[in-house]
């Protein structure tokens, strides 16, 4: 049922209107046909009701006159034996309680009713009974039916005659669908108008709210239209739009500062640190200062990511990893990468460059080596970074991307990092659409992959 059901507005503002409107037809055409099956009852009913109160009236002893041409048909006459059980017909309860019923509603009183079936292909033409259709044509209609009715009076003489009940007509049913398509294409069609009008605002603030990390702070608010409802949803969007730029701008400016302020110190320190005559002291200072500078870099860009603040181009992925590992191959580090073709993807190369850098430094700092390769299904296109390491425990899995996340408990950079270099890597693929998970290998290791998609 979830699969039938529309996700869009207009879909499910259709669906709704149509099955609503379907019930109040269905409600509609209930009420038609018993409307349309009580006055057929009625005018085969009233006649027969006449006919037997004027036959009630008469004396005992009355017989009807002889009847001349076709004028006496359908008429009643009094006789001694129930007609109905004489020809062996078989009785119809149902209109026996509807005569019985019109019989008592105009005061004829009667002991017994008996209806039976008639033939009206084999009692039409002994009774003279026409079949009558609309003046200018035919009539749509089933036949007409004929029923022997026989009623008992209260001295025991039984009036015995015929009753006629006219066919279903099949052209109220006609003009019923008729005008029920149009009806569903009038309602469908201004309510696929309406909701279109409806939705057209929502998927511009969608559209907006989808590319709003890509906004420039004096890029225009969305258009304010449709409902009133609508209409202040945009204008709390638009407003909040502006707060969010406004914080982002601060915080820019205020991660400048810091990054200013705080590499005024270090390059201090690191001059005061050249002066310090022990050289195994001074090579200590020098490596702490390093580390508080790298820390600070991985933070702001850390803090940046996601502002927009450069314009992709088309890279060659292949050369851009080789090219991220060259550093790691100048120190000799155990580092390979397997003959990839050329594959374009959109991006900025220098935070790409570095994703891969990062990976590759974790898988030679805890995985002895790194095997780099770059592959395409189709659709995607992936860069795998496999180490020979022990791995991670599959619960630590969903945690080691947090900032400053390290399984090794100790603070020591050369075992445990800043905690940082996998945040940094998530961050940066997935500024660029795509994504970064970690895996352990059925033979051992870990395997790092990213997924960026199609130039």
């Amino acid at each position: 049922m979830k699969r039938l059901w529309p996700k869009s507005l207009i879909g499910q503002l259709m669906l709704v209107v149509a099955l609503a409107l379907a019930a109040a037809q269905l409600f509609n055409f209930v009420l038609l046909y018993r409307g349309g099956e009580n006055l057929r009852y009625s005018e085969a009913i009233a006649p027969v009701v006449d006919r037997i109160a004027d036959a009630a009236d008469r004396e005992p002893d009355f017989r009807p006159p002889p009847r001349r041409g076709r004028g006496g048909r359908g008429r009643f006459r009094l006789e001694t034996q129930n007609a109905v059980l004489a020809e062996g017909r078989a009785v119809v309860p149902h209109l026996e309680r509807r005569l019985s019923d019109a019989l008592a509603e105009n005061g004829v009183s009667v002991r017994e009713v008996v209806v039976g079936e008639g033939d009206w292909a084999a009692d039409r033409p002994r009774r003279r009974f026409r079949e009558r259709g609309p003046r200018g044509g035919t009539d749509r209609r089933e036949p007409p039916k004929l029923y022997r009715v026989s009623v008992r009076f209260e001295d025991g003489q039984w009036a015995n005659g015929w009753m006629r009940l006219r066919g279903r007509s099949f052209a109220a049913i006609g003009i019923t669908m008729v005008s029920t398509i149009v009806l569903y294409l009038v309602m469908l069609l201004t309510m696929f108008w309406f909701a279109r009008r409806l939705s057209r605002p929502l998927r511009t603030l969608t559209h907006s709210v989808d590319r709003f990390d890509e906004m420039e702070t004096e890029q225009a608010p969305v258009p304010v239209s449709g409902p009133t409802d609508i209409a202040h949803l945009i204008e709390a969007y638009n407003a909040m739009r502006v707060r969010i730029a406004a914080m982002l701008a601060e915080k820019d400016q205020m991660l400048g500062a810091i990054g200013h302020d705080l590499r005024t110190p270090l390059a201090a320190l690191r001059i005061r640190a050249e002066n310090v005559e022990d050289e195994t002291e001074r090579a200590r200072m020098v490596e702490t200062i390093e580390d508080m500078s790298h820390m600070l870099e991985d933070i702001l860009s850390l803090a940046r990511l996601g502002r927009g603040s450069g314009s992709n181009e088309k890279l060659d992925l292949s050369a851009l990893a080789d090219s991220a590992i060259e550093d790691f191959r100048d120190v000799g580090s155990p580092v390979e990468m397997e003959d990839s073709p050329r594959i374009v993807v959109a991006g900025r190369s220098s935070l790409l460059k570095r994703a891969i850098a990062n990976l590759v430094d974790n898988a030679i700092r805890y995985g002895d080596r790194a095997m780099v390769r770059v592959r395409d299904d189709g659709e995607s296109v992936f860069v795998e970074i496999d180490d020979e390491g022990p791995g991670i425990p599959e619960a630590a899995l969903a945690t080691v991307f947090e900032p400053f996340a390290r399984l090794e408990a100790s603070r020591n950079r050369e075992q445990g990092g800043s905690g940082l270099g996998l945040a940094l890597a998530r961050a940066i693929v997935r500024d660029h659409g795509g994504d970064l998970t970690l895996v352990n290998r059925p033979e051992g290791g870990l395997r790092a992959t990213i997924r960026l998609s199609r130039a």
